[in-house]
């Protein structure tokens, strides 16, 4: 092998390792992105899960108490590190009653750690909503 060939060796490398460079950061921020909105999704139908089986207070006019599953919620987003600028809420019609539907909607924040993608996509929200009926 002459030294021209070794030398358009390690030139044609040197092209070669920041696309391969590239193409790996990517595939690691297309994971983050996929398991963020998984784990978005899992809060959303814990909370609409635990808002179903709570017990309404108030007697008669039968209010909807929401502490249990934003709690629940909160657990979750805080135990995965997305409780940052992370936004929930937990509804039910009011009388709510068997039957009724609750909806559990979460919000969360998502950032590349990338700065080339960070410029072009910023902070994408991430929102997931989960209805489930009243038990």
């Amino acid at each position: 092998m002459s030294d021209r060939q070794r030398g358009s060796s390690t030139v044609e490398l040197l092209f070669t390792i920041p696309i391969l460079f590239l193409m790996f950061a990517a595939i690691c921020e297309c994971s983050r992105a996929w398991l963020t909105v998984s784990l978005v999704t899992s809060a959303a139908r814990e909370g609409a899960r635990v808002g179903v089986r709570t017990p309404t207070t108030g007697g008669a006019s039968k209010t909807f108490n929401a502490a249990p599953a934003l709690t629940q919620i909160d657990s979750i987003l805080t135990t995965a590190g997305l409780s940052a600028g992370a936004s929930r809420t937990v509804t039910c019609a009011s009388p709510c009653q068997p039957d009724s539907q609750v909806t559990a909607t979460v919000t969360v924040p998502f950032t590349t750690i990338i700065p080339a993608i960070d410029a072009v996509l910023g902070t994408v929200n991430v929102t997931e909503t989960a209805v489930m009926r009243y038990e």
